[in-house]
This record gives C-alpha cells, structure tokens and sequence, in this order.
C-alpha cells in the first residue's frame, strides 16, 4: 500500500508540474486591422512573464515601433503575412531587441525605420522568412555581443543590408541581400558572420568587412562596385560564386587573410578578379579559383614536388 500511495504521489507531482508549466506560456492574438497593438501584448507579457515561453500571432498591417527588452522564449509570427512599417520617420528601429534570449521573428514584412531589426545588448535572435525592407539607414544591425541565426529572409533596399559591429555574430543561410544601395553586409572588427548559400547580389558592394568571415557556398554577383573589400580581416572561402561585379571580385589590403578552400571568382568586369594592394594582404591556395589576379603566395608542398 505505502508503495502505491508513493507511486500515486510521483505521477500527482509531475502531472501538477506539468500543469505549473502550461500555465506559465502564454499565446496571444494581435490584429492590427482592428487597431490592437503588438506593443500593449509585449508590455503585458513583460509584466506577467518575461521568462516565456510566449507567442504572439500577428495579423493586418501594424504602425510601431517595437522593443523587446529583458525577455525570454518569445515568438512572433504571422497570421496571413502581417507587416510591422515604422512610423517614427526613420528615426527608431522597427523592432529594437535588447538584454533579451531566443527571440524569433517569424514571416513579416519590415518596412523602413532606421534599422529594420536591432539586435543588442548580448541578445539571442532568430530570423526566419522575413522580408525587411528599407528605406534607412541598415536593415538588420547586430552589435554589443548578440548572436543573430537568419534563415530565409529578404534584406533589400537599405543604405546597409546588414551591419554586424562590436564582438557580435551573424550566421546566415538561405538569405537574399539585394538592392542595398551602399553595401549589402558590412562586418566591422572583432565581429563574426558565417553563410550558407546566401546570395549578396545586385548592391552597391556585396560585402566589406574587417572582421571574419565564412562563405560556405551562395552567389557575390551583379553589385555595381566591388564584390567583397576585405579590409585588414580574415576570410574563408568554401564554395561561393563571386563574378559579374562592376569592380573586382575581391579586393585585399592592410593585412587582410584570405583562404581560397573552394571558390570560383571569374568574370569580374574590372578586369581583375583578385586584388591585392600593397599593404600586405595574405591568400593562400588562390589557385584554385580561376581568377585573375595580381596576388603573389608562396608555392604550397605540392606545387614544389617534382
């Protein structure tokens, strides 16, 4: 008997538990069109549980200007394809995220503001089949030691597709940057960003960077100045495609690193393809690109061997 009674008391506890936790998420309903508003859902669940998890569903057209600040375990997601336009005149971001984790903005359409998305102050963000479009000044700005994971998004139309600063990382699959009439990414020092078959195409420049990047397949293709400026950085190559830009395909200076593993840059309409300045910049396997170029490396062992 005493050993039913524990048995009952294990599965009581744990059913009791389980209960705790549903009634700790929350699943709220905003559409715009009837004038309800994403900011009062966030105020709220701030105040009731900012530890999540929550989802807020979106529908209709939305004028704000969102912030996030000190959450956890939060959803945002389309109803029918919402969209959030600033109506700051291109003074705030359209959704600030700060000082909070696992974040995800899901299936809406961004319009304008000074940033499209912030992500800061050492947030966790995830992006995912979104179209984020200007104009303004960047469309996705990740800075002060936040991570952000894009899958899927359209960056278009900004002065800055994308500006990735102070010790912050950016991984990135599927996305298009296209239209961005400065640059579409820009990786400042100490920053990180990795793509998987992401396509930089059709910008002013494809990509300037002075932090580290990895390009692990995807195009740099039709920007109407450089392809990527690498700017005393470190690059890896594992498969892109850098070609048709109205510049080189790559410049190289002040110390930059560039490793060709795999890549294909031919076509470039400056005539050079790879260009390295005088400043000491460093390639390695460059070979196995194609590309014309002024690069001069040392033969690796196995061009040496007889």
């Amino acid at each position: 008997m005493k050993q039913r009674t524990n048995v009952f008391a294990f599965f009581l506890l744990a059913a009791i538990g389980a209960a705790c936790q549903c009634a700790q998420a929350a699943n709220l309903s905003v559409n715009c069109e009837k004038h309800e508003s994403i900011s009062k859902a966030l105020r709220l669940l701030a105040k009731t549980n900012p530890q999540g998890p929550n989802k807020i569903t979106v529908s209709g057209g939305c004028n704000e200007n969102l912030v996030i600040r000190g959450m956890d375990r939060l959803t945002l997601i389309t109803e029918n394809g919402a969209s959030i336009t600033d109506p700051s005149g291109g003074t705030l971001a359209v959704v600030d995220i700060e000082n909070s984790q696992r974040v995800t903005l899901q299936g809406f359409t961004i319009n304008g503001g000074a940033q499209g998305i912030l992500c800061s102050t050492a947030s966790l963000c995830y992006l995912t089949g979104n179209t984020i479009q200007g104009p303004g000044r960047f469309g996705i700005n990740v800075i002060k030691g936040s991570r952000a994971f894009l899958e899927s998004n359209v960056i278009e139309d900004w002065g800055r597709g994308a500006f990735i600063d102070s010790g912050a990382q950016v991984f990135s699959s599927n996305d298009v940057f296209q239209s961005n009439g400065g640059s579409a990414l820009v990786v400042l020092a100490a920053a990180y960003f990795e793509s998987l078959n992401s396509k930089f195409d059709n910008n002013g420049v494809g990509i300037d960077a002075g932090g580290t990047l990895t390009l692990r397949g995807g195009t740099i293709s039709g920007n109407s100045s450089d392809g990527i400026r690498l700017l005393s950085g470190k690059a890896v190559f594992l498969g892109p495609t850098i070609t048709g830009n109205g510049g080189v395909g790559i410049h190289l200076e002040d110390g930059a690193f560039a490793g060709f593993l795999a890549a294909s840059i031919t076509g470039n309409l400056s005539g050079l393809d790879v260009d390295c300045e005088p400043q000491f910049p460093i390639t390695r396997f460059i070979d196995r690109t194609g590309a014309i170029t002024n690069c001069v490396e040392p033969a690796s062992a196995a061009q040496r061997e007889p």
